[in-house]
């Protein structure tokens, strides 16, 4: 019986371990990989207004960023098929602290992670396409 329980607490060690290093993998290729990347928009933008596109729960989130020549003036969410009930903070919440951190790299919002990573997604394709 001892060794048994014993087996039962490694395997779910094992697991825990397992999806702990797939959840810090999964944020650091939304944060955009490696420190030792400069931040896109680090030397400017061209100014204008660009769709970028992102991967929420029910499919593509698509935003419509606006960019001054330094700066991340606006974010609008312009097309998702998310749940409604569910994704309605993220979409509300996200625009203004990404504009207010000039970065993609916001936290997401509780409870709609999957949107707020979407979104989050979405704004780097955006700032991607904008960078000079």
């Amino acid at each position: 019986m001892e060794t048994e329980n014993r087996y039962r607490g490694v395997a779910t060690l094992i697991v825990v371990l397992f999806i702990a290093f797939f959840v810090v993998l999964e944020t650091k290729l939304l944060a955009g990989g490696s420190q030792a990347e400069s931040p896109l928009g680090a030397n400017g933008y061209n100014a204008g207004e660009y769709i970028g596109t992102g991967n929420g729960n029910n499919g593509e989130i698509k935003v419509k960023v606006t960019f001054s020549d330094t700066e991340i003036v606006s974010v609008e969410v312009v097309e998702h098929g998310e749940s409604a009930g569910i994704c309605e903070p993220a979409i509300e919440q996200l625009p203004e602290q990404i504009i207010n951190a000039q970065s993609f790299k916001v936290d997401a919002v509780s409870g709609a992670t999957m949107t707020s990573n979407g979104v989050m997604q979405a704004v780097k394709d955006a700032m991607g396409q904008a960078a000079k």
